[in-house]
Formats: structure tokens, C-alpha cells, sequence
């Protein structure tokens, strides 16, 4: 990232227990205690959004795969009929923003690290600034410590392509196709996040033109990831005051239909999921064997279970698809994040502190595990 971190990255120790920063954790299956009575606009949505059941719609349509090991990640719903089968399971990620704010050779190796004493799969990289991240550095770190890599970032509303204006658009292109090839070269399966827009609140809805040309530069920028790599593109679905276009799983089906490109896939994130969708495991169907990446994170930004995001629901969803593509854990603190990048993602509150990251990533990623085990994912 440009912006220096905020604190230099310390050695692998045994962390405090996490209590202070976070609400009682709750027996596993149990949900919290709701106490806040609901919004004005959820009400809009919703008569009674805190106790609407969940619509249990037909699984979709599964079609067998014969796919390779790596293309199980690339897309992870139905087309993964054959990993499931084989007894595969969706490999478990963490953002690197849960260590660091930063991607020195300090950072970077502190960071994988971290992530392989955790015992996830992956690291998520964010590229925001894609020129801040040394691509042979990055590659000797990830071989150390036997890590997969994804990637991920948002556009600025100077380089976004859903813009209307030609030039901004065309700041946009280049901007992805640099985060492109620093993807490309560490190697990672996904570069996702908001791909199509800029990363902020809009102050009026998409326009038809600014759509064509968001679609236009997805369709442009998955020809080209495919003529280099097999990785996959995930659109991430934001919730509104992130994006303008892609809020829900049926908006971004209909993106995905529009760009008809193989290699480009919907990235689901449960924070978002929970103010936009009216249920997670509806979500998830809708997508079906489009899902390629999801993002499990609290209401709050913090420890997963901690909040109010209905995580059985997501589960259940993803045993209905054979989800086997990367569930990545993602949660954010000022302790950690650069005060620049604070403001982009709005962190104006730490839900846990700089020395609790280890016990945060570990206890995310039992949690993680103890659901799939719940609904029958491993």
C-alpha cells in the first residue's frame, strides 16, 4: 500500500485473549440476542426484517464438472461437483489486512507467516495500489511459508469504470490491468472485489451508459486475464453505500449474464450480504455454480459469531451449491489499517486490537470449520 503502516510488524507471539473488544462469544448455533429495533429503510424492504423466515427456493440446477484440482477454486459452486465428490474442501483464507498495513518484505513475510500458523490456505492480498507490491518478494514469501494467494481492491472515483467520462474510464482499465498483472505474477487463483466501480457512496444511481461501460471493461479485462492465466475475477457485491451497482446476488447474476465470460465469477461477503439481502441462503442460491469466492465477516467488522450475520443460513446455502471454492475471513481495525486506507473503508472504530490478531484469525477459522462440519462442507 502507499500510505506507511501504522505500526511495524512485531514477531509471532502468544497473543491475549481477546475480551475486552468484543461481545460474549455465543454457544455455536446459537444466535444473539437482537435488542435494536430495526431501521427506518430496513423496515421499507421488510415488514418485520428480524423475523422474516428464510425462503427455502429449489437448488439449482448442478452440472458435473470434470475440471482440474486448481479449477475447483477458480469457480466453486455446482461446477465443483467433482471435488466435492472426491472429498475435497473449500480451502480457507484470511485478508492480509488482519495482520498488516503494509506489504514490505517485513510485512509481507510477518503476514504469511501469521497465515500459515493459523493454519489457512490462502492470504488475500489488496491491491489498491498494485505498484506497492513487489512481485518476486511477494512470490519468495508465499513459497516460504506454502501459502495460496488471492487478491483484491476497489476502484477510485478517478479511475472508475462505470463512470460516465471516456478518460476516467480509461484510468480505470489501466489501473486493473496493473492489478491484473501483479496477480498474474504471484500467482493467485482469484483478483477480486470492486471491479466494476469505485469503492465509495455514489450520490445517484448508475447510469445506462455508466453500466455498458463497466460491463465493457470486465468483458475487456477477462479476455485478457484468460490469455495469460486461469485466474478468476470476483465481482464482489457491496452493499450500498460501497457501490451504486452491484448490491444484491440478482443484480450481480445479471452483470455476470451481461459479460458472459467464463472466468468471471460472484464474490459473496456476508457483512454486506447482511444489510442487503433478506437472506443469505437465498443469496447463495441465486448464484449457484457462479459463486467463486466468499468473504465471511461479522456485522461489526469483528470476531465472526460476535454480531448478528445469520451464518447457518450462508452455510446452508453453500452445502445446497457443493460450494468448494476459498471462504477468506475478513475483518478490519484501525490498529492495523493505514489511516488512509481507515477512511476509505470507514474503520472509525477498532473492534479489536493490534495484539489480538492471532487469537482473532485462529478463532475465525474454527468457526469457519465448525460450520462446514454443521452443514455437512467437509
Amino acid at each position: 500500500m502507499s500510505a506507511p503502516f501504522a505500526r511495524s510488524s512485531a514477531s509471532i507471539a502468544t497473543p491475549p485473549r481477546i475480551h475486552d473488544t468484543r461481545r460474549e462469544r455465543l454457544p455455536r448455533g446459537a444466535r444473539p440476542r437482537r435488542d435494536v429495533a430495526p431501521t427506518s429503510w430496513a423496515k421499507s424492504e421488510s415488514a418485520n426484517p428480524t423475523t422474516t423466515k428464510t425462503t427455502r427456493l429449489p437448488a439449482p440446477t448442478v452440472h458435473p464438472a470434470s475440471v482440474p484440482t486448481r479449477a475447483h477454486l477458480i469457480r466453486g459452486g455446482a461446477a465443483s461437483s467433482a471435488a466435492a465428490s472426491s472429498g475435497e474442501s473449500s480451502p480457507l483464507g484470511v485478508h492480509a489486512l488482519v495482520w498488516t498495513g503494509g506489504w514490505s518484505a517485513a510485512d509481507a513475510n510477518d503476514a504469511c507467516a501469521r497465515t500459515a500458523a493459523a493454519g489457512y490456505d490462502i492470504i488475500e492480498i489488496p491491491l489498491l495500489n498494485p505498484r506497492a507490491v513487489d512481485v518476486e518478494m511477494t512470490r519468495n514469501a508465499l513459497g516460504t511459508h506454502g501459502l495460496r494467494v488471492a487478491t483484491s481492491l476497489g476502484l477510485s472515483f478517478d479511475a472508475d469504470v462505470s463512470s460516465d467520462d471516456a478518460s476516467c474510464v480509461a484510468r480505470g482499465n489501466a489501473l486493473l490491468d496493473e492489478a491484473l498483472d501483479v496477480s498474474v505474477g504471484i500467482g493467485a487463483t482469484h483478483m477480486c472485489g470492486i471491479l466494476y466501480s469505485a469503492l465509495g457512496k455514489y450520490p445517484r444511481r448508475a447510469t445506462s451508459r455508466g453500466y455498458r461501460n463497466a460491463v465493457a471493461a470486465i468483458k475487456r479485462l477477462a479476455k485478457r486475464a484468460a490469455e495469460r492465466s486461469d485466474v478468476a475475477l470476483g465481482l464482489e457485491v457491496v452493499n450500498r453505500y460501497e457501490t451504486n451497482l452491484l448490491n444484491t446476488a440478482t443484480q450481480a447474476m445479471a452483470f455476470l449474464n451481461d459479460v458472459d465470460e467464463p472466468n468471471v465469477v460472484i464474490h459473496l461477503d456476508t457483512y454486506h450480504m447482511n444489510i442487503e439481502e433478506r437472506s443469505l441462503e437465498a443469496a447463495v442460491l441465486e448464484c449457484g455454480d457462479r459463486l467463486g469466492y466468499v468473504h465471511v465477516g461479522e456485522s461489526d467488522r469483528g470476531a465472526l459469531g460476535s454480531g448478528n450475520v445469520d451464518f447457518d443460513s450462508l452455510f446452508r446455502g453453500l452445502a445446497r451449491v457443493h460450494y468448494r471454492g476459498p471462504i477468506t475471513f475478513e475483518s478490519f481495525s484501525g490498529d492495523v489499517v493505514s489511516p488512509d486506507l481507515s477512511d476509505v473503508l470507514c474503520i472509525w472504530r477498532n473492534p479489536w486490537g493490534f495484539e489480538q490478531r492471532d487469537e482473532l484469525a485462529s478463532d475465525a477459522r474454527s468457526f469457519v470449520l465448525g460450520m462446514m462440519d454443521k452443514h455437512g462442507l467437509r
